[in-house]
């Protein structure tokens, strides 16, 4: 026989082991530290006969996705729960197995509970299957039993005549004379016949042959959430959110119109190519009992848990669970989610873009017509100010940095979160090109290298963004080849951190923390805004309003598809006065604190990256904007939607007062 045994504790998982292949001859004990190496080893192993696991992980999966998952592979695995914490709320979990109170238990105690389980009838029924293949029935041929419940065994079929494969359900023999049991099959028919959701796999017909009863039901298409498990597979967060998704989107309509059902288990719930998921017609009859639809969806989340890879997919599962809850408020929650996952990609196309092509991957006709005159414009200018150093269209001049003092205290960080800081200066605005530009220009007479981090990869040679020469030239000129005008006051984009971090030396500050950029723009009470609570359309330049091509012009709503400059007057203030927290273009940070430390990318856990905060002219508007987190591939990464701004521990020095002649 075997024996999995699967105890997080390292200390005395070794003893408790040795302890059960001392005392239990003839068995095969294989020991695990977690549920995700335990659904490995069952994706590979033969046999499995006993498995003892923690009811609760410390990582907060549950034994009880486990044990469905075992029972999908190996129907006759009898289960031993220990368990440090308290169950309430978990019997209908825990009611066909044993559970041991970790206290810790002594290792006669953990013998005596699996001698005790060796000792209990199977739950599963382990005889032959009541049809073997081939048997036909009606106008169905049996392939193989899938699985075997209390009153009903339900196989693979094929209805002969249209060639469909079909899961049919076959009311066990024994039954058939019991009067009550036979009512309550056919009225589960009945029940299962009366729903229809394209996400809930339909019943097609009824019958009676051979004096058995059965119905059959549609074998829905891809691999079952068992299946998947098995295969060690994990599901990103996208592909994690269909599935959550399609099955909550099936358990609210049918709940919402009053079906009871019973518990979904790993066999229920079906995965396509697609990652579109649906479930098998678990419903049945009322009774008096209603369920607790919190508790279903949390065992539910606990099923996703062993497929759902490290990083955000967890985080996802997380966070819907600590929400508490059910089916509708599931499928709405779920609902925002993919909204938002649309929206990244969305910003993740916008941050990508330099010169949008068209289907055959061409630039289009009015990019080079564009182009063409923004050249000519500039070339003109250039003549025309003979090689004088341009500061602007129309006589504009290049704005200089603007500190802002944000005063020391306790502010709310992130979820009510309360922090304290040291006062601090921080940039009224995001630096400019014109900025950058007399940046890059005092490089060039100085000591190669002398603004750069420590660690900045020894590759990168040099602080000037992509395509800066266009860029700088069209900004000079205040012409546009995207649709909006460019300024020397516009935020310089296409800047990797290092650049950022570069830029900020050379002009005696620095980047600010994640902690400083968030006070500054919610202020001390944690504003969903810069201006206060409620949203407001137009108060900053977000992607409401934004059009991907120029032909269809955006900016209807703030007055800007794509970058504004610094010098308009916006509402998108900050109780301190900073400007352009919530859009125009995001930023880079330094670390969340003073120590630097940048934190680890939560789809890449051995990579360190800085964060990204603020929204831009390409992102909806939304309650998140000052509180969300985005974490690029990595420091170098560059995009059209993303500048940076400086900040300093230490007040600026007042400017110099000119001399009287």
């Amino acid at each position: 026989m075997t024996l999995l045994f699967v105890d997080s504790s390292a200390a005395l998982r070794g003893t408790r082991t040795y302890w059960l292949r001392e005392n239990l001859p003839g068995f095969t004990i294989v020991d695990v530290p977690n549920s995700a190496k335990a659904t490995a080893w069952m994706a590979k192993a033969d046999a499995l006969d006993i498995l003892v696991t923690e009811a609760i992980f410390p990582s907060q999966e549950t034994g009880f996705a486990l044990r469905d998952a075992a029972r999908a592979r190996f129907p006759q695995t009898r289960v031993l729960f220990t368990t440090r914490y308290d169950l309430t709320g978990f019997e209908s979990q825990i009611s066909d197995g044993l559970v041991l109170k970790d206290t810790p238990y002594t290792q006669d105690k953990l013998l005596d509970r699996v001698r005790a389980l060796l000792s209990r009838p199977l739950e599963t029924d382990a005889s032959q299957p009541v049809m073997v293949s081939g048997t036909v029935l009606g106008n169905y041929q049996v392939l193989e039993r899938l699985y075997v419940e209390k009153e009903a065994e339900t196989y693979r079929a094929l209805q002969v005549a249209v060639q469909r494969p079909v899961a049919l359900i076959l009311l066990r023999p024994e039954h058939l004379k019991k009067p009550e049991i036979v009512e309550k099959f056919k009225e589960r028919e009945r029940v299962k016949a009366s729903l229809t959701h394209p996400r809930i796999a339909p019943l097609y017909e009824a019958g009676e042959a051979n004096g058995w009863l059965f119905y059959t039901r549609e074998l829905p298409r891809g691999r079952s959430l068992a299946e998947v498990s098995q295969t060690g597979e994990k599901l990103s967060e996208r592909r994690l959110a269909e599935v959550l998704f399609g099955v909550a989107e099936a358990m609210q309509h049918a709940t919402e119109r009053g079906y009871h059902h019973r518990t979904l288990v790993p066999r229920d719930v079906y995965i396509d190519a697609e990652h579109q998921a649906s479930i098998v017609n678990i419903f049945r009859p009322g009774v008096a009992e209603k369920r607790d639809a919190r508790a279903d969806v949390r065992a539910f989340l606990d099923l996703l848990r062993p497929i759902a890879s490290e990083g955000k997919a967890r985080g996802l599962l997380q966070s819907l669970a600590e929400a508490n809850h059910d089916w509708n408020s599931l499928l709405t929650a779920l609902d925002d989610v993919r909204d938002d996952m649309r929206e990244r990609s969305i910003v993740r196309k916008i941050e990508a873009e330099t010169l949008p092509l068209d289907a055959s991957g061409r630039k289009p006709w009015w990019v080079w017509v564009v182009v063409a005159v923004v050249l000519i414009v500039v070339a003109a200018l250039g003549a025309l100010m003979n090689g004088a150093n341009f500061t602007g269209g129309s006589g504009a001049s290049v704005l200089p940095v603007e500190m802002l003092r944000v005063p020391a205290g306790e502010f709310t960080y992130q979820n009510n979160e309360t922090v304290r800081l040291k006062e601090f200066w921080i940039s009224k605005h995001e630096i400019t090109i014109g900025q950058y530009a007399e940046f890059l220009a005092a490089l060039k007479h100085a000591k190669e290298g002398a603004y750069d981090h420590p660690l900045q990869p020894k590759t990168k040679k040099g602080h000037v963004p992509v395509k800066w020469a266009g860029t700088y030239s069209a900004a000079a000129a205040e012409a546009s080849s995207t649709g909006d005008s460019l300024t020397l006051n516009t935020p310089v984009t296409q800047v990797d951190w290092w650049d950022a971090y570069a830029f900020a030396k050379w002009s005696g500050k620095r980047l600010p923390t994640e902690q400083e950029w968030e006070k500054a723009a919610r202020g001390e009470k944690g504003l969903h805004y810069p201006w206060g609570k409620k949203a407001r359309p137009s108060a900053a330049n977000l992607g409401d309003d934004y059009a991907v091509s120029p032909r269809n012009r955006g900016g209807n709503i703030d007055g800007y598809n794509l970058w504004a400059p610094i010098t308009r007057v916006t509402e998108d203030v900050s109780p301190y006065g900073v400007c352009d927290m919530a859009g125009n273009v995001s930023e880079w940070t330094a670390g969340e604190t003073q120590d630097g430390e940048w934190p680890f990318h939560p789809d890449f856990i051995d990579i360190k990256v800085p964060v990204v905060r603020g929204g831009h002219f390409g992102v909806k508007s939304n309650d998140q904007l000052l509180t969300d987190r985005r974490f690029p591939e990595s420091a170098n990464e560059v995009t059209l939607g993303r500048g940076f701004r400086v900040a300093s521990s230490t007040a600026p020095s007042p400017p110099a007062t000119p001399s009287k002649p």
